[in-house]
């Protein structure tokens, strides 16, 4: 398993720098089996909870459906502008839903993602995050070439103090 970068910087509006990342994990004939038989490409790498995406994402799509079915009613008809309407919404909250996410599954990687940065820090930091899932994702790969069968785990009980710990603590 590979795993590429490519950094990118392009002037902003007003004189601010944007930084962009580009990753991909690229994986060998082997890795690509394990892939396609546990369905790793469904799984989710890094799991980010943003409450206002949904919210804006319906915002984005409605008023693109709004201005686009004002324009065509006004210049077409009531029904066409309605549909061609509702189409371009729909692609437009798909687009930005996709564009601003920041839960990232194996499929993103495996087919390449951008992801902007607003500053250095912030590249390096993703970068780095990044490579750190990707290891952790390779060493699930590598123990799924042995799930197969039964094993035995013997569990031992904990001296009275440790075994409160575990309890409290939850480990």
């Amino acid at each position: 398993m590979e795993l590429l970068f490519k950094r990118q910087q392009t002037p902003g509006r007003l004189t601010r720098v944007n930084f962009e990342l580009w990753g991909k994990i690229e994986l060998d004939d082997n890795e690509t089996e394990i892939m396609k038989r546990y369905r790793f490409d469904q799984a989710v790498l890094i799991e980010a909870i943003q409450p206002s995406l949904i919210r804006n994402t319906l915002l984005v799509a409605f008023g693109i459906f709004v201005l686009v079915f004002a324009f065509l009613m006004i210049y077409w008809s009531t029904r066409g502008g309605f549909f061609v309407g509702l189409l371009s919404g729909c692609g437009a909250g798909y687009w930005y839903f996709h564009e601003k996410r920041e839960t990232i599954f194996v499929r993103d990687l495996l087919h390449g993602r951008h992801f902007k940065c607003d500053t250095v820090i912030e590249l390096a930091r993703k970068e780095a995050w990044l490579a750190t899932i990707v290891s952790f994702l390779r060493q699930v790969m590598e123990t799924a070439k042995h799930w197969d069968g039964t094993e035995r785990h013997d569990v031992l009980p904990l001296p009275k103090d440790e075994a409160r710990q575990v309890i409290i603590k939850g480990i």
